[in-house]
């Protein structure tokens, strides 16, 4: 017998037991429903890579598990010799790992047990786990003092929970969509590892619309380039100014360190960039987004950046327009829409900035892009030259 993964090629996928039967027209195959980042798994071992520290811990725990599958398919096998069939060994494999004796899994520990593998995996950063927690929040919320099993979940419930999500956090549709997509992903989960969960969740669909999130033009980053700020609001400044230049993801620049230009990287370490860099020898305080989104809207507004914006939301068929002044909806993630929307306009490649930026989709990258109404007038008048 032997191990393998079911999807190799991913970057997270779960362990498979493999055996020989003769007499059988194919192996047996068999689910162990543990499930591991496909870099620490041995080809040629057929187990977890030996590794030290809590990494390595976590390999050589599951490795034990994986002997234990072993040493059962040994004993069935002596047991039934030359009539074991596939039948049976999935039988005995169920007894002897108590798969039957199992109590209907409730989703909210389920949803915890998910929370537990993500957060041992080490794939997924600090924020993207916490948006997993609050979807499990959320859920919990929503079934109230019912219990709901997994096998529970149907096209009905899911749409009472969209329902819930809608009225009780009045989520616009593109947040609506990040959630749900996020319990889906949990789902897929639980289907990966065995359990048997209803396709209806193929059937939610939670449209996309087209935001009105703002890039800054080359002639505010001047000023801001330039702009005299007090000690405090300076740091804030260089910060966005990082990632303006950078193109890169607030959690990702604010913990910048030489190793990230230096190898295998296609970060342009661009002479403003590096200046920077160098102003902080390259450590850079940790802040939290809120802190930082507070102070840039703070030095954006001292900046003059008051024209007014609109913005349209959309909760299912209500359309929703609010007006803002400019510096009101400047973030952090403001910065990296700026680099691709700047480098877009100025002729660079798609295929470099996603190789920049780290963007994998081309229409995640179209999503970013923010064409300035300068560039629109600027363009037009070249049509009838």
């Amino acid at each position: 017998m032997s191990f393998f993964l079911d999807h190799p090629n991913r970057t997270i996928a779960t362990i498979r037991l493999e055996v020989y039967i003769p007499n059988e027209r194919s192996r047996f195959k068999y689910s162990t429903g543990r499930s591991v980042k496909t870099v620490y798994w041995d080809k040629k071992t057929r187990r977890l890579k030996t590794m030290r520290g809590a990494q390595g811990d976590r390999n050589r725990k599951l490795n034990i598990i994986l002997n234990e599958y072993e040493f059962a398919v040994e004993r069935i096998r002596d047991l039934y010799g030359s009539a074991l069939t596939k039948d049976r060994l999935k039988s005995k494999l169920d007894e002897y790992f108590h798969v039957d004796d199992k109590k209907p899994e409730t989703v909210q520990e389920l949803f915890d047990e998910y929370i537990d593998e993500i957060v041992n995996l080490g794939t997924l950063t600090k924020a993207t786990i916490e948006k997993y927690k609050r979807t499990g929040r959320k859920w919990s919320e929503f079934q109230g003092k019912r219990k709901i099993m997994l096998h529970e979940i149907n096209y009905p419930v899911l749409i009472n929970y969209v329902t819930f999500l809608r009225d009780r956090y009045k989520l616009t549709d593109n947040t609506l969509h990040r959630n749900i997509n996020f319990f889906k992903t949990f789902l897929i989960w639980n289907q990966r590892n065995g359990r048997k969960v209803s396709d209806d969740y193929k059937k939610i669909k939670i449209n996309q619309r087209e935001t009105d999130n703002i890039a800054l033009t080359q002639e505010e980053i001047k000023i801001l380039e330039t702009i005299k700020l007090d000690h405090r609001l300076d740091l804030y400044r260089d910060m966005f100014l990082i990632g303006v230049y950078s193109g890169q993801r607030f959690s990702d620049y604010s913990v910048f360190e030489k190793a990230d230009v230096s190898t295998n990287s296609y970060i342009p370490l661009h002479p403003k960039l590096k200046r920077l860099l160098d102003k902080y020898d390259w450590q850079l305080r940790t802040i939290s987004s809120q802190k930082f989104n507070k102070a840039i809207q703070q030095i954006c507004k001292k900046a003059g950046f008051d024209d007014e914006v609109k913005k349209t939301k959309y909760r299912g068929s209500k359309k929703m327009i609010e007006r803002f002044q400019r510096w009101e909806i400047v973030t952090s993630h403001t910065a990296r829409r700026t680099f691709i929307t700047l480098s877009s306009t100025k002729g660079m490649p798609d295929h470099i900035i996603m190789s920049i930026t780290g963007i994998r989709d081309p229409k995640t990258l179209q999503k970013y892009k923010k064409i300035n109404l300068e560039t629109v007038m600027s363009q037009a008048q070249k049509v009838f030259l």
